[in-house]
């Protein structure tokens, strides 16, 4: 069974976005500003689990079209330059 990772988009106090990353299983959380600092966390707090592991997405219903259409760009870059390495 996977070990369970949350990762809810927010809005910021500055007028940006955040992802609100959660272990599930023992309740560690950290803020990420981006998807880069995401992605570095989140192989951070998973070296216990292997690759075994589960990112459930959510956000709050406040995040606005224009912070939520970067976040989906920065995702899809991370996507393209982890296909450019296969």
């Amino acid at each position: 069974m996977p070990a369970i990772f949350t990762a809810n988009v927010e809005e910021s106090d500055n007028d940006t976005w955040v992802i609100r990353l959660t272990d599930t299983e023992d309740t560690r959380q950290v803020i990420c500003q981006d998807m880069e600092d995401f992605s570095k966390q989140l192989a951070l707090m998973s070296e216990d689990y292997g690759s075994d592991i589960e990112v459930q997405w959510s956000k709050d219903d406040d995040v606005t079209d224009e912070h939520f259409y970067e976040l989906h760009q920065q995702m899809a870059k991370i996507k393209e330059d982890l296909d450019l390495d296969d």
